[in-house]
């Protein structure tokens, strides 16, 4: 008779030797079922044994036979269909596999998390006709098993979050496989679309809605709905401690939502991509890590070398030469230059001065719409001059211009004959301490209406 291990001794060759329900679990995945079959058991067994001594192989020959599994409750089923056994292993034990690895973590689907949720509801439903007494074992038992659920909620969550975050890596390597491969690139985007979109429609999405707080689901009330409804009952019935621990449990969920849209995001963008800008990528990620080893061949100890060997890298891409002919923008040298950002500043000033009293702005009468003659003239001017009478000015190179845009952008009804008066206005003011002075050069003044008008430039400084 052979030789049957304990519970204990058999979980732990089950751990020491992992890479055998590692290859069981991804069969289970593969096939989407539930059992395995006794003899992909045998053989992976074989598999994984055969480059072990005699002695390790027979004893993990021993744990791993079907009658050891389930006499020590790693296996919990075993039946026979077709002339095939089928064993059914123990669903903790598939959990802990699965969290020794996170290739083997389970996607969240929609009827998993609906069934979560219908199982809050039917707590939230009985805990509405409890005595919420100590005493009572029914309570007590409704207690226990609704911190189990809420438990278990969030490990799977968790492990989800894990799960998805590595994705971003997996999407970098199809990205650069997807570049390198130019014939087969339509099979292989075909291919990747329906694994990506399977992804994000199937396990990304319905995790998004079920921890979005906002939802609003059709058959009941939401999951957070769910657990302030339970965090009430327990509160109104004096269960503090456990109304307190609801709600942890719910900010925590809450709190998973954030890196679950952020992977959402990532996966999106990806579906964008094409494989032009796929391309694009990867050749400027080549090139940079080139320029790098170039750049560090210059920070040794050797004082030969200190500009970048980059005669090689120019000969070997072909953009590049006669790169210093091309003509390049100058880049803006503001630098700590006081006399500009002394403008910028009081520029922004005069701007959100002039729109905290827009209300106050005047409406110029149409000059389409003269039925007074005279009368309307004047009182288009008295107004006009009323506004610029109240603005106020700083040095300009070209007040003119800066007059224009001040005047277009709150003066309804505005035109650039307006522009003349107003000019004309200041002309005959005194703007003490500054001084107004005409230059003698011409400028093009554009409006809205893709009208030009030449004006003569002024500018306006301070009184020497």
């Amino acid at each position: 008779m052979n030789k049957r291990f304990s519970t204990l001794e058999t979980t732990r060759i089950l751990f020491e030797h992992p890479k055998v329900m590692f290859r069981l679990i991804e069969r289970m995945d593969a096939s989407d079922t539930r059992y395995v079959l006794e003899s992909d058991l045998v053989h992976t067994v074989l598999e994984y044994a055969s480059g072990l001594r005699k002695a390790d192989q027979e004893r993990l020959r021993r744990a791993f036979s079907s009658d050891n599994l389930f006499r020590s409750g790693m296996v919990i089923d075993i039946d026979k269909v077709a002339g095939e056994r089928r064993l059914v292993f123990q669903e903790a034990l598939l959990g802990l596999m699965r969290a020794c690895n996170a290739s083997l973590y389970q996607e969240l689907t929609d009827a998993r998390l609906r069934s979560y949720l219908v199982t809050l509801r039917d707590v939230r439903d009985r805990l509405t006709g409890s005595t919420f007494s100590e005493v009572d074992p029914d309570f007590t038992e409704l207690r226990e098993d609704l911190n189990e659920r809420i438990s278990q909620l969030i490990g799977v969550l968790r492990q989800n979050i894990f799960r998805m975050q590595t994705i971003s890596a997996e999407l970098a390597d199809l990205s650069g496989e997807a570049s390198r491969g130019n014939e087969a690139f339509g099979e292989f985007r075909q291919n990747l679309f329906e694994q990506i979109t399977t992804l994000y429609e199937r396990h990304i999405k319905p995790t998004l809605v079920f921890l979005n707080p906002d939802s609003r689901l059709s058959d009941g009330v939401s999951l957070f709905g769910t657990l302030q409804g339970i965090r009430e009952l327990l509160e109104r019935n004096d269960q503090q401690a456990t109304a307190d621990q609801i709600f942890r449990a719910a900010l925590s969920l809450n709190a998973m939502h954030r890196p679950i849209q952020k992977v959402a995001v990532e996966v999106d963008h990806f579906l964008r991509k094409t494989r032009v800008g796929m391309v694009q990528y990867n050749t400027m990620e080549h090139h940079f890590q080139r320029l790098r080893s170039l750049l560090e061949d210059t920070q040794t100890q050797d004082l030969r070398k200190t500009r970048l060997d980059g005669r090689e890298f120019v000969q070997s891409t072909a953009w590049l030469s006669g790169l210093k002919g091309h003509w390049r923008p100058r880049q803006y040298a503001f630098g700590e230059s006081e006399s500009y950002y002394h403008l910028l500043f009081s520029e922004l000033h005069l701007r959100l001065t002039d729109l905290k009293r827009q209300h106050q702005a005047p409406v110029l009468p149409e000059l389409a719409a003269q039925t007074n003659g005279p009368a309307m003239d004047i009182q288009r001017v008295e107004k006009l001059f009323r506004w610029v009478d109240s603005l106020e000015l700083r040095p300009t190179s070209d007040l003119v211009l800066e007059l224009h845009g001040r005047l277009e952008n709150f003066i309804s009804g505005y035109h650039f004959p307006d522009l003349l008066v107003a000019m004309n206005r200041l002309s005959h003011t005194d703007l003490a301490p500054l001084t107004l002075v005409t230059t003698n050069r011409f400028r093009q003044l554009g409006q809205d209406n893709n009208e030009q008008y030449i004006y003569r430039k002024r500018r306006l400084q301070h009184a020497e």
